[in-house]
């Protein structure tokens, strides 16, 4: 009997202890900015919470609760907040909060009476969100193709790498391959960006021909099926590292099946509108977007373009790409368009 006893009391206050346990009030403080979750329970809440950085998505589960008041979730936007929304589970209740542009998210539970806290106050680190390397490409014994007046490749590549780093390590994280006129194998320019975790890797070069006619703007995605003018070109530019005693078939493609498909869709979302933009601007010929099996492309695990300013062999090209004017312009819709593919 007493064994009895004993088992219905613990259902009894497990029960009340379950039924007892609500999120009576959801609310946010101002000053700090918090979301709090005031709860009804005999015991400490349990939570579970994990952060999605690339979405902002915090989600926040309780353990053993059920909510004990109708929820609003266009009261909670805001500065902080972009947008909330919850699914009770039956027996825990999770929250989905899409956090803005750098509010923070540390969570935390207090007690008399029990709450369970989102501390929102914005972060001061200096981190930025998404990291981008620009690849100048050539430099040192390189000087990659010399054209129109004996203008070098790797000169007007740098000059245009180093103005677009300027306009955009303002928002992002940004990792130059290059900073000066430095020999840099293509091996070491993808490793350099999966090092540094990249998000987007952007290579800046100038096209050649022996027709001085040929001219405009085209460019590149990593693909390992090319049209036999994409495959000519990623021969040429490959060709650069074989001089210099590196074998670029050794470059391995180092991504899966699933994410060299989708590097590949994010890459064509750059670089097509990209193309079109600076031609437009420049007065040049827009050349179109090609696929090709690039060996400083195919080193790196995620999109990447590599962009043909112009030909350096054209006199008319030269004449534009050699000055800072244009070299502004060309930044400035390589960074327009970088902006747009992340926010």
């Amino acid at each position: 009997m007493k064994k009895y006893f004993i088992f219905f009391m613990f259902c009894f206050f497990s029960l009340t202890i379950f039924a007892n346990s609500t999120i009576q009030k959801v609310r946010m403080n101002n000053n700090p900015p918090q979301l709090v979750f005031d709860i009804s329970a005999t015991t400490k809440p349990k939570f579970n919470s994990n952060y999605d950085e690339y979405n902002r998505l915090l989600f926040l589960e309780v353990e053993k609760v059920k909510m004990g008041s109708k929820f609003n979730p266009s009261k909670f936007i805001g500065k902080s907040i972009e947008k909330i929304d919850f699914i009770d589970y039956g027996s825990n209740v999770g929250f989905f909060i899409k956090l803005k542009k750098g509010a923070g998210h540390k969570v935390y539970s207090l007690s008399k009476p029990y709450r369970i806290v989102v501390d929102l106050k914005p972060t001061i680190s200096s981190k930025k969100e998404f990291t981008i390397t620009i690849d100048a490409g050539h430099g040192g014994k390189d000087p990659g193709a010399i054209g129109f007046k004996k203008y070098q490749e790797k000169d007007i590549a740098l000059a245009v790498a180093k103005k677009l780093q300027s306009k955009l390590s303002k928002d992002f994280n940004i990792v130059m391959t290059r900073s000066s006129d430095t020999f840099i194998k293509l091996s070491e320019r993808s490793r350099i960006a999966n090092k540094n975790k990249a998000d987007l890797f952007i290579s800046l070069h100038l096209n050649a021909s022996k027709n001085a006619t040929a001219q405009g703007m085209e460019i590149f995605y990593f693909s390992k099926k090319s049209s036999p003018y994409a495959e000519k070109i990623a021969s040429y530019e490959n060709s650069f590292g074989e001089k210099y005693g590196e074998k670029t078939g050794s470059i391995a493609q180092i991504m899966g099946e699933l994410s060299y498909n989708k590097n590949m869709e994010k890459s064509i979302t750059v670089a097509k509108p990209l193309n079109t933009s600076m031609a437009n601007r420049l007065k040049m010929r827009d050349r179109g977007i090609y696929g090709a099996n690039f060996a400083v492309l195919r080193g790196f695990n995620g999109p990447g373009i590599l962009v043909e300013l112009g030909f350096i062999t054209n006199q008319s090209d030269v004449a534009k790409l050699s000055k800072e004017a244009n070299q502004n312009i060309m930044a400035d819709e390589l960074a327009s368009k970088i902006r747009a593919f992340f926010y």
